[in-house]
């Protein structure tokens, strides 16, 4: 199944498996189960992109790679252990040019909004941003939140 759907995955990889499970029908004229077609496509995905699970570890690079590419830049990445494995628990991220362009030219109002993240693991997707002096808004800090609380 994976070798079947890859080539539609390389081109679009928001293909949904009803899609896929279609395409297979009119190409083959066999009709799969959704649940081959959905497993068949997470083994497509990790072929093209990795395995979600040691994604985690990327983080770490990114940081690394902050860090060097934008000295000043704050990158916390929040974990915690569970059964000897590292768990990701949250992340918040500022460029230090994003917060000296916010303390030389935008108004001092602060505003965080959320998006909920509908992906395979779930979440929100956060940003504090500001008013510039063209009224545009200016991101300056990003973060990957489980939910709203006081502690996050």
């Amino acid at each position: 199944m994976c070798s079947k759907v890859i080539d539609w995955l390389k081109e679009d990889g928001n293909v949904g498996a009803k899609e896929l499970q279609r395409r297979l029908k009119d190409l083959y004229k066999v009709q799969i189960s959704y649940r081959k077609v959905y497993k068949g496509k997470y083994l497509a995905m990790d072929q093209l992109y990795g395995p979600w699970g040691k994604s985690f570890h990327n983080l770490f690079r990114f940081k690394a790679q902050l860090e060097q590419s934008s000295p000043g830049s704050v990158l916390v990445i929040d974990h915690h252990t569970i059964n000897n494995k590292v768990r990701f628990n949250r992340l918040f991220f500022a460029l230090k040019a994003c917060v000296d362009g916010f303390l030389r030219g935008c108004r001092p109002y602060l505003a965080v909004d959320s998006t909920f993240l509908t992906g395979r693991f779930r979440g929100q997707l956060c940003v504090a941003c500001v008013v510039d002096a063209h009224n545009w808004m200016y991101p300056v800090a990003i973060g990957v939140i489980d939910s709203e609380t006081n502690e996050n």
